[in-house]
């Protein structure tokens, strides 16, 4: 699998295409504990299934978005816990539900190395 992948991280970007797990590792690495966003576009053309991956942050949090074709839908899928909090957070100037957002750096780099190895990512983590 082909990837290209964008990033932010304060104020500054940029985008190129990869083709090691070092690359988005590193990149990864950067953002932690700042402010900015990473996505991962599949250039490999599809008609189904995932096609996209971001982690935006801010002050510690981690929003994980998956953007995906089903059945001629574009649907998106998050992280979600149920078990916390339904207050509302700022996260880059938007507002999101504290259940999609984590905390957990570790999970996020499972979540994209998923996403890399295999081109999607499994309903346990996002759904």
């Amino acid at each position: 699998m082909n990837f290209k992948m964008s990033w932010t991280l304060d104020g500054n970007g940029g985008n190129k295409q990869i083709s090691s797990w070092n690359d988005v590792l590193n990149q990864l690495e950067r953002l932690q504990g700042k402010e900015g966003s990473l996505t991962l576009d599949m250039l490999t053309n599809v008609d189904t299934g995932a096609e996209m991956l971001q982690v935006r942050t801010e002050k510690g949090y981690y929003l994980i978005t998956l953007g995906e074709i089903c059945e001629d839908e574009y649907q998106v899928r998050t992280y979600w816990n149920s078990f916390i909090s339904d207050a509302e957070i700022m996260l880059l100037g938007d507002r999101w539900s504290e259940r999609q957002l984590t905390k957990n750096f570790d999970l996020v780099v499972r979540i994209f190395k998923e996403f890399f190895d295999t081109g999607n990512v499994s309903t346990d983590l996002l759904n």
